[in-house]
């Protein structure tokens, strides 16, 4: 899938499918993109963040081509040819991109991740290393758990309940949802990003488990995917092909 916001930007994006298998095995971003009409890829444009549920957030730079950067849940870029790569399973995955600048980002916006600020940290730097406006960012949020079915653990809901992100709590059925969406979406707009700026793919994961990975849906049935602990990709990249 693409985002309407980021096409004709002269920006590569896309987010992978079951169909396409998983994208741990990084070969088939190739396959993927090609899919899209993107021709002449090779591994060495592609960067990873490790993504450890943290808010370190890494400036690529040239010799970063094809190499996963540990520690890190964030990744920017203004480098031709460089194709930043975020992998998920019911996170947000989250592209950033200002045409006025040509600076691109891709974040992991897991739970721990945003509730750490990894949203501020990211275009905050944007703002320090390339002078952008978070008023001029395209911001594309992607296929998620929603709070239809992104119900908290015990564990998880003590540790937030006399926090101020309660208020993104849903009580239904005797179980507590929390809504990462909303989360997110505040969390820009408050930031500076404008409302009509944003688009949100309004895909739940675990809804359409047949059409993106769901970690929860696993969960519930450890069998429903033939490979183990399966992950899509969302990518956004600068081509100077």
């Amino acid at each position: 899938m693409q985002f309407e916001i980021l096409k004709d930007n002269g920006v590569l994006h896309g987010v992978s499918e079951v169909k396409f298998g998983s994208m741990k095995d990084r070969k088939r971003a190739i396959k993927f993109l090609e899919f899209l009409g993107y021709k002449n890829l090779k591994l060495e444009n592609f960067v990873f963040a490790e993504q450890v549920f943290g808010n370190k957030v890494h400036v690529c730079k040239k010799e970063d081509g094809g190499k996963e950067i540990k520690g890190v849940d964030g990744l920017i870029s203004n480098l031709p040819n460089q194709i930043l790569s975020i992998k998920s399973a019911d996170c947000l995955p989250i592209l950033i991109y200002d045409k006025k600048k040509r600076v691109i980002a891709a974040i992991h916006g897991g739970r721990e991740c945003l509730i750490k600020g990894i949203l501020e940290r990211t275009i905050r730097k944007m703002e320090k290393e390339f002078n952008c406006q978070a008023e001029d960012l395209l911001v594309a949020i992607g296929p998620h758990i929603r709070v239809c079915h992104y119900w908290l653990k015990e564990k998880t809901y003590q540790k937030l309940k006399t926090t101020k992100f309660k208020k993104y709590f849903l009580r239904k059925d005797g179980k507590i949802y929390f809504d990462l969406t909303k989360l997110a979406i505040d969390q820009l707009l408050k930031l500076g990003v404008k409302k009509e700026n944003v688009e949100d793919s309004k895909i739940c994961t675990f809804c359409q488990w047949k059409r993106f990975f769901s970690f929860r849906k696993s969960e519930e049935k450890p069998n429903v995917y033939r490979e183990k602990n399966p992950r899509f990709v969302s990518f956004i990249g600068l081509l100077e092909f």
